[in-house]
């Protein structure tokens, strides 16, 4: 018993100053996981882990754990993104640095020839990260795809308008929710979990796994011709409201129990798992696992390096929270054109946590040719700029069906978006962002370099600027129209 102590103390240490470090990480995830159904099977994810360590055990026992000091190189990396994360409140990161530091640190203790027995539940801890979400405007724009050729084969007469399917009988939406991105995600989890558990071949994991990729999405689309269908011959009175969702919650029980069926017509006949392989002479009991190393050396080398993370994290915070100054503005008395200011009403912008907001309307000789107008800046850590909180306009009222990035000279290039609302309007957002004296169109890069220049201790001014207009014009025409004022928008901004 007293070996054991010493021997497992160290390791209990390591684990608590990892659960310290990452706290915050873990607490952010740990949201995630309770507030979006997309996320909920997370919290299976890691007891799962180590009860397929735990069926390993005998396997383990005979074997000799060795520190690898190699990984200290990965996990030093893993906590340089977490301060990035960290510092940036670029959530991902924080998340992926926090759920790969975790089986890192496993396999540092018990070493390679060990870490190889335990490799799928070590993998299997990655699945903790709340990831996918960002697949969602692609998982729309798929499932629309293929639900419209459906419906046509059917003799369904249906007009696509962006994610808008207008029948007959009348207009749906492929929504966030009718993406299946809940769908997917759960199928892939279970997929590796199931080709683990029943397939000994790795290419027959590799198929299962690819099959319950494929799947979902094909039986999500599926679901959106389903429920069109039921609501076109039932002249809306099903499928229409919210009942489709308990539709969505069988087809998805249906899709688990189709991956089921095949798998098991494929499955390898005998078990692969601990409990099914032979014990031999020596019980778990009577087996005790040898460290090769100091493991007090170990426990001091991670607590070093994780208390020099939290005393860098806390060095980068104490210098952004004494940064003062003032936010960008536009003054625009001094534009060569006159604008209104007034609250735009028609798309509704969100930046809500900005330092400071401008925005109102540039007058055109008819009411199509007016500009709407909308900045927002921000200074000194106030807000984030790129944040999901964030809306360029509502999305309940309006519905993307274009992105692309155009030049507006040599050097300079903007986002245009087209956006159309349930009653069939147009409208046209041109957007950038102001990063002190650079121009950015992607939000990406910006955030990457913002963070950036925030653990070099700098937190230049930036704002977006947007121009829009509600028109069913030619793009061309719009772009021609907008130019001339994002050039001189541009170079108001700046410093």
């Amino acid at each position: 018993m007293v070996k054991l102590i010493v021997k497992a103390g160290p390791i209990a240490a390591i684990f608590i100053a990892w659960l310290y470090t990452y706290y915050q990480g873990l607490a952010t995830a740990v949201n995630i996981w309770t507030i979006s159904e997309i996320f909920n099977h997370c919290f299976l994810v890691i007891p799962i882990s180590f009860f397929l360590i735990y069926q390993k055990r005998t396997q383990l026992s005979q074997q000799s754990f060795a520190v690898n000091y190699w990984l200290l190189l990965p996990l030093v990396a893993t906590l340089v993104l977490y301060t990035f994360g960290s510092v940036g409140d670029i959530r991902l990161f924080m998340h992926v640095a926090t759920f790969v530091s975790l089986p890192l640190l496993i396999w540092f203790v018990i070493g390679n020839k060990a870490a190889k027995i335990i490799a799928f539940p070590l993998y299997f801890m990655l699945f903790s990260i709340p990831f996918g979400e960002q697949l969602i405007p692609y998982l729309q724009e798929i499932t629309t795809d293929l639900a419209v050729p459906l419906l046509e084969l059917t003799g369904i007469p249906v007009y696509r308008n962006g994610l808008y399917l207008d029948i007959p009988e009348g207009r749906f939406l492929v929504a966030e929710a009718c993406s299946g991105i809940s769908f997917l995600i759960t199928s892939v989890v279970f997929g590796h979990l199931y080709a683990y558990i029943s397939f000994s071949s790795l290419s027959k994991r590799l198929l299962f796994i690819g099959i319950s990729l494929i799947v979902p999405i094909i039986a999500n689309a599926l679901r959106v011709y389903g429920i069109v269908l039921i609501a076109h011959l039932t002249d809306m009175e099903y499928a229409a409201g919210a009942d489709h969702l308990i539709y969505g919650g069988v087809f998805f029980a249906i899709v688990l129990f189709l991956l089921i069926m095949i798998g098991e017509i494929f499955r390898d006949k005998t078990g692969i798992t601990e409990s099914q392989q032979p014990m031999g002479k020596e019980s778990v009991g009577e087996k005790s696992v040898n460290i090769n190393n100091t493991p007090v050396m170990t426990t001091v080398v991670i607590i070093l390096l994780f208390t020099s993370q939290s005393f860098w994290w806390s060095t980068i915070i104490n210098n952004q929270a004494i940064l003062t100054g003032d936010a960008l503005t536009v003054d625009f008395k001094v534009l060569p054109f006159e604008v209104k200011e007034e609250r735009l009403i028609s798309w509704r912008p969100d930046f809500s946590k900005a330092s400071n907001i401008q925005q109102g309307v540039i007058k055109g000789s008819k009411p199509k040719e007016n500009i709407d107008v909308f900045i927002a800046t921000y200074f000194g850590g106030e807000g984030e700029l790129i944040s999901s909180g964030n809306r360029l306009y509502s999305a309940d009222r309006w519905t993307l069906i274009k992105d692309i990035k155009i030049s507006i000279d040599e050097d300079k290039e903007v986002q245009l978006i087209k956006i159309v609302s349930p009653s069939g309007q147009y409208r046209y957002i041109l957007y950038w962002y102001q990063f002190s004296n650079e121009v950015f169109t992607n939000k990406i890069k910006l955030k990457l370099y913002q963070t950036w220049m925030a653990m070099l201790g700098q937190t230049p001014k930036s704002a977006i600027i947007a121009l829009s207009v509600e028109s069913g014009q030619k793009m061309a025409d719009i772009i021609a129209m907008l130019k001339g004022n994002v050039i001189i928008l541009q170079d108001s901004i700046k410093d």
